[in-house]
Order: structure tokens, then C-alpha cells, then sequence
């Protein structure tokens, strides 16, 4: 299969999740994420059978065009309790140490074991925590203990400059996290303090030992030191032998926002940080670009199949490739990551070259079930007037 036998008579599908009221600023909702509970309230108290259904989604969203006037943002939590059929607000995560509210870019975690002083089904959320004049960023860490309904706050994991990208600013993005094979929690995120060593932005991590009250020294990941290229938006899944893999975009003029992926045998060694990984691309040259996800699901070859998604699809000239914003990319190829066959996805949007507007497909989480019999897909897709709202859909997948 190519690019080009992917459909092209559908444009926007799923359903909307949240729609912004019209006048909201800016984006009006982007970056989702979502995480499955496997720890849910029904096996808490013992009456659940089976596989846990239940799913909590969040993302950013802006709510007032008055800066001075408007409220602290804070991050939406969605419930889903029939794997992702329907949803409802749950609960808010506001920021309670700053004064800034949480802005930008969250992402959710449960602790699929007891880790410091949080036992098993504790579900983690980070987010950058920037003020209205956007002078500063902070990647803060709040835990839920009642499968999210009500959040408190643990941790600082970063602290950087004005959100701003741009060589001489410092802020830090983008949290992601993970458990190393040593049952310690990873959060990996994006970063513009390092200049001085030639990054304009790279990707690094720490480690906490302790369930996220305190944090080990950074650890560089992927770092070009070129003073021009931005690796970012950092994801990692596991693989079945144990394995991590981690994709991310590289902005600038090198890469062009390609979208890459690289393995790490414990989820904290990723090798030199200079050297890039595998592009994620078929074999006609079309390239994933900006905003990545990578998932891993049983279904497809002996050992399951990873899928990518990106914010835009690109032929091998950089121009828009047919299947753009309907096209997931596929690999069995777990060694050197080098064979990738485009995919449907679930979910069909207008990319950000058909409505230029750049928030669309910022980002696209997936999330299998755990047959692999479908996929559960959001993203950021097109309203009006500059605004996006929350779109998902689930879906077969047409695996080779």
C-alpha cells in the first residue's frame, strides 16, 4: 500500500470531544492527550470483570480573548468509560504554587505499580506552567489518587525563560512520561537552556526515584550541536522485548520537522546524543512531520506493530503528500526501524496545509486497545476563525 491508495473523498471525521465557544483566543484547544486506567475505581472496589474500559483525556485549552481579565488556564480532564465510545468532564488540574495557571502541552501517567509513596493506579499529569505574559516556564507535576477527580501538587521538573522559542530564549516543553527498566519514573521533555554547548533546543531527561518528589540531574538525549536544529515533542512507548522507543521531531533547516525514532535498551541510554535516529518514512520518501506519537499494538506481525502519527504527511520534495492528515505510518521492523507502510487512521482531518492553520494536528495521540482489534485517535482539528476543537475516533486497522 501507498500513500496514494489512501482514500481521498473523506475530510474532517470523529466526533468532537470539546468545541471552544466561539470569540475564544488563539488555538481555542490543542495538544490532547489520553491515557487507559487499568487501576479503575470498579477494580478498586471489586466490581469490575474484565478489561478496565475506563479512559481520561486532557488537553489545552483557552477560554478568553482578555488576558488581563481572563482566568488561570488549567487543564480539562475528560472520563470515558466505554473505552472512548463517549465522554464527559470529570475534573480540572489547576496550577496551585504559581499563580501562573497550566498552560501549555499536559500530559497523563498511571503507575501501572507502587512507586515511592504512590501505590499502583496513581495517575500522574505534568504540564508547562507559564504566566500571562508568558515570561516563564515550569514543568509541574500533580498526582490524583481517586483515578482523577481531584489533584495535588508533587513536583518541579524543570524551570526555563519566556515561552518563546528562538536561539538566546531558555524555556523548557513538551513533558513525557515513562518507567526505566528499573521501575523509576523518567519524565522526558524538550529544552532551550543549553546554548552555550550549541543546542538551540534539544531533548533530555531525569529520574526520580522517589514517585516524583525529586529529580536526579538532567541527562541529554538527543542534542545537534549546530546551534540551528530543535529536536522536541518527545513520546516513548515500550516494545515486547523490553525495549524503549522514542520518537521526535527535528525543526529547522536540516530536517524540516521531520519525524524520527531511536531505541534505548533501558529507557534512560539513548547512545551519542548527536546521533539521530531512523526518519519515519515509506518507501516512496513520504515523511511524517512535527507534532509525533508512537504507540505499539499486538496486532499486525509476530510481534506487533508500531504507529506513528504526525502532524503532516510530506512527499519526498517536502510538499504535501496525498493521505495527509488521514495517514498513519506502520513498521514491523523493530531492528533498524527502516521499512514504515502507511496506514488509514481512525480519524480524518483537514491538515494544516489544506486550512493553514498551524494548531491543527497539535498532536495526535493514539491509543490501541489491548487486542489490537482497533485504535482510539485524537487530535486538535478545524472550526473557524483561527479555533480548533477536540476531535476522536476508534477504528480497525488495516494491518499487513
Amino acid at each position: 500500500m501507498t500513500t496514494d491508495d489512501v482514500p481521498g473523498d473523506r475530510t474532517q471525521e470523529g466526533e468532537p470531544l470539546y468545541t471552544p465557544p466561539p470569540g475564544t483566543p488563539g488555538a481555542g484547544a490543542m495538544y490532547p492527550r489520553v491515557v487507559r486506567l487499568d487501576h479503575d475505581e470498579w477494580e478498586s472496589k471489586g466490581e469490575r470483570e474484565g478489561d478496565s474500559e475506563t479512559l481520561l483525556a486532557t488537553f489545552e485549552h483557552y477560554r478568553s480573548a482578555d488576558e488581563e481579565y481572563a482566568p488561570q488556564p488549567y487543564f480539562p480532564i475528560y472520563r470515558s468509560t466505554d473505552g472512548g465510545e463517549s465522554w464527559s468532564q470529570f475534573a480540572e488540574i489547576h496550577d496551585t504554587q504559581n499563580d501562573w495557571g497550566l498552560r501549555y502541552q499536559p500530559v497523563l501517567f498511571e503507575l501501572p505499580e507502587p512507586i515511592g509513596p504512590w501505590p499502583a493506579g496513581t495517575v500522574l499529569a505534568a504540564g508547562n506552567s507559564i504566566p500571562a505574559d508568558r515570561s516563564r516556564t515550569k514543568i509541574d507535576v500533580y498526582a490524583s489518587e481517586d483515578h482523577g477527580r481531584t489533584w495535588s501538587f508533587v513536583s518541579t521538573v524543570a524551570t526555563g525563560g519566556r515561552a518563546a522559542p528562538g536561539v538566546g530564549a531558555t524555556p523548557v516543553w513538551e513533558p513525557e512520561f515513562a518507567l526505566d527498566a528499573d521501575g523509576n519514573l523518567v519524565c522526558y521533555f524538550a529544552d532551550e537552556r543549553h546554548s552555550e554547548k550549541g543546542y538551540d533546543q534539544c531533548i533530555g531527561h531525569r529520574v526520580s526515584r522517589d514517585g516524583g518528589r525529586t529529580w536526579d540531574e538532567q541527562v541529554l538525549d538527543v542534542a545537534i550541536p549546530n546551534g540551528e536544529d530543535r529536536p522536541g515533542m518527545p513520546v516513548v512507548t515500550t516494545l515486547p522485548d523490553g525495549r524503549y522507543a522514542l520518537v521526535y521531531e527535528i525543526v529547522g533547516p536540516t530536517y524540516d520537522g521531520g519525524v524520527f525514532i531511536e531505541t534505548s535498551p533501558d529507557g534512560t541510554s539513548w547512545g551519542d546524543p548527536a546521533a539521530i535516529g531512523s526518519p519515519v518514512r515509506t518507501a516512496d520518501g513520504h515523511q511524517l512531520t512535527n507534532g509525533p506519537y508512537v504507540a505499539w499494538t499486538p496486532a499486525g506481525g509476530d510481534d506487533g506493530t508500531v504507529l506513528v502519527s504526525g502532524k503532516t504527511l510530506r512527499d519526498r520534495d517536502g510538499g504535501r503528500a496525498s493521505g495527509s492528515g488521514r495517514t498513519l505510518l506502520a513498521t514491523t521492523d523493530f531492528e533498524d526501524f527502516g521499512s514504515w507502510t502507511p496506514v488509514s487512521a481512525p480519524l480524518w482531518f483537514d491538515d494544516e496545509l489544506v486550512v493553514e492553520q498551524r494548531t491543527v494536528g497539535w498532536t495526535t495521540p493514539l491509543l490501541p486497545t489491548r487486542d489490537g482489534s482497533e485504535l482510539l485517535q485524537l487530535t486538535s482539528t478545524f472550526v473557524d476563525e483561527g479555533r480548533c476543537e477536540i476531535r476522536y475516533a476508534s477504528g480497525a486497522l488495516e494491518l499487513e
